[in-house]
């Protein structure tokens, strides 16, 4: 059960349109992207709009996150 609610809550949160300056982050950031067919890119940012919303980032040192860090990190960490 505790599947399906979370299988569900993903699929909602890929439904949901991507801020497009994140958009605009991932491709300077990630130059691998534009060379993923556009189907993986749609893939990508979906798990990239997941991973967000249920991934915490704390800074260290200091170091104050901004979302392009944030959009950054959970990009790469989702190519893998």
């Amino acid at each position: 059960m505790l599947r399906f609610l979370k299988r569900r809550r993903r699929q909602r949160l890929r439904a949901q349109p991507l801020p497009p300056v994140w958009r605009s982050i991932i491709i300077r950031n990630l130059p691998i992207f534009r060379r993923l067919p556009p189907e993986d890119q749609i893939e990508l940012l979906g798990h990239v709009q997941v991973f967000l919303r249920e991934k915490h980032f704390e800074g260290c040192g200091g170091l104050e996150l901004t979302d392009e860090i944030c959009v950054t990190i959970a990009a790469q960490a989702c190519l893998l």
